[in-house]
């Protein structure tokens, strides 16, 4: 158990310099979108300051908003008819957005378009999670709770929570409604996500994340067509990707002058990705998953540019995860820390028994929303001054700082793949493509060199409980379990 207090002045620094950096930061922005707080394993995205200060605005929350157990977010149950998006409304939003953006319309004509259409659930959506299930109604249940569990932690704040949407057979999510009917802003689109229609109907451009899992082909006898559903969409998203780059312009990408900017850096930006992270059975499916990894094929997965990316996930992580969680104790707790959102023995019961949750009844069961959790930092929050040091920031450097400072422990730095070549003089730069990508370096040695466009994963103590209840501005014991 690690105790200490956080130094005002320390924070009201570190916020200053956050300002000074946030004007320059570049941000990939599309017509309708604004994607802020990235996933942990989403492309790069300079992050919101919220992870060290509390300066926006929190939404009203109280007992009603959380489950029996203080450890996520609840709504009362819902009958699934409610969570059902209707294309016609989304068709409609769709083409009216079109018809804004190449026809001028008086006021009068487009405020009685907006009388004539109320949708009951919203028809435009942003930084959201979009999970493409491939399934039908034979296809068994994989516990779609688990996946949903940590978005509704209750360690965040309620405007951090991302909308989650499931596009899949309607008939097959029946299955498990009942286990996910009680957390919020969740809902399904009735089709196929290999249909791309479909896709940019709920706004896939502005996507947080997007999520390819499939339930499909699993009995395949061919290695190759056991994960083709979950290939196949991926490669659909990624024509998608290809033709919304034409709707990007040169303002919108970085809010300059396209003089001001050189050829490279605007050819990055231009790589205006859509963050997918699919499933695989086959490991050596993974070759598929992105275009010019072909020739790490005889890698092993967990060297493959798309694992070490987050774009690729395959079933014998989890074997490497059960090993891990036998020979360690602690790897357990960490582990469920990270994929349930916490630990609690009042939530072991219910899971165990496979209860569902229930609506909160008592205040001091909200003291549990004070707990770790994983964020995602530029490295310029946590060493504003990292440019102008005489000497290089070292790993044992930042980690050290970091704790001191701010109470974090750093778990990993996600640094850009060209940056990682450039200082790797053994790789051959020419076979390296998509070096706008981040890969995940975890623990790295402790003399290993930060660059300043590095970003860090930390572990960090969330205090969401004591912003909203008791308004306190003093600093509140960090406690690392």
């Amino acid at each position: 158990v690690v105790e200490d207090m956080i130094p005002d002045e320390t924070l009201t620094a570190s916020e200053t310099s956050l300002e000074k950096e946030k004007n320059k930061s570049t941000i990939v922005r599309l017509l309708e979108a604004d994607i802020r707080r990235p996933l942990l394993l989403s492309q790069p995205e300079p992050t919101d300051s919220i992870s060290l200060t509390q300066s926006e605005p929190i939404t009203e929350e109280n007992l009603s908003s959380f489950d029996s157990t203080g450890m996520f977010y609840f709504t009362p149950p819902r009958p699934i008819e409610e969570a059902v998006l209707h294309m016609e409304w989304l068709r409609e939003r769709r083409l009216a957005f079109r018809r804004q953006n190449t026809i001028k319309k008086d006021k009068s004509q487009s405020a009685q378009q907006q009388e004539s259409v109320r949708p009951s659930h919203p028809v435009h959506f942003q930084d959201h999670v979009i999970v493409c299930l491939h399934a039908d109604k034979s296809s068994p249940t994989i516990g779609l709770r688990n996946f949903v569990m940590p978005l509704r932690a209750s360690s965040f704040h309620r405007h951090e929570l991302p909308t989650i949407i499931f596009v899949t057979d309607l008939d097959y999510i029946k299955n498990e409604w009942d286990m996910i009917s009680t957390f919020p802003d969740i809902y399904i689109l009735n089709g196929s996500p290999s249909n791309p229609y479909n896709l940019q109907l709920i706004c896939i451009q502005d996507c947080r994340q997007c999520v390819i899992i499939s339930t499909l082909d699993r009995e395949n006898q061919d290695t190759y067509l056991v994960d083709k559903s979950s290939v196949l969409c991926t490669l659909n998203i990624r024509q998608i990707e290809m033709k919304s780059a034409g709707f990007v312009s040169i303002m919108n990408l970085t809010g300059q002058n396209s003089f001001d900017i050189n050829t490279d850096q605007t050819m990055a930006l231009l790589q205006n990705r859509i963050r997918t992270l699919t499933t695989l059975t086959i490991d050596s499916n993974v070759q598929y998953v992105e275009q010019g990894d072909t020739d790490e094929v005889e890698l092993e997965f967990f060297l493959t540019t798309p694992f070490a990316s987050g774009s690729a996930f395959a079933d014998s992580v989890l074997d490497c995860i059960l090993s891990c969680a036998y020979y360690n104790d602690n790897a357990v707790n960490l582990l469920r820390n990270i994929l349930t959102g916490g630990v609690d023995l009042q939530l072991e019961e219910i899971l165990a028994e496979g209860g569902g949750f229930t609506r909160c009844e008592a205040v001091d069961i909200l003291k549990k929303r004070n707990r770790a959790r994983v964020a995602i930092l530029e490295i310029r929050e946590l060493i504003p001054d990292i440019d102008l040091r005489s000497s290089p920031v070292t790993f044992n450097v930042l980690f050290c700082e970091v704790i001191q400072r701010f109470h974090m422990i750093v778990m990993g730095i996600y640094r850009l793949l060209d940056i990682l070549v450039r200082n790797d003089p053994t790789v051959d730069a020419n076979k390296i493509t998509g070096g706008h990508k981040r890969i995940v370096i975890c623990y790295p040695p402790y003399n290993y060199h930060i660059d300043p466009s590095d970003m860090v994963y930390v572990m960090q103590q969330s205090r969401p409980y004591n912003d909203q209840y008791s308004r306190q501005t003093s600093a509140t014991t960090t406690q690392f379990r």
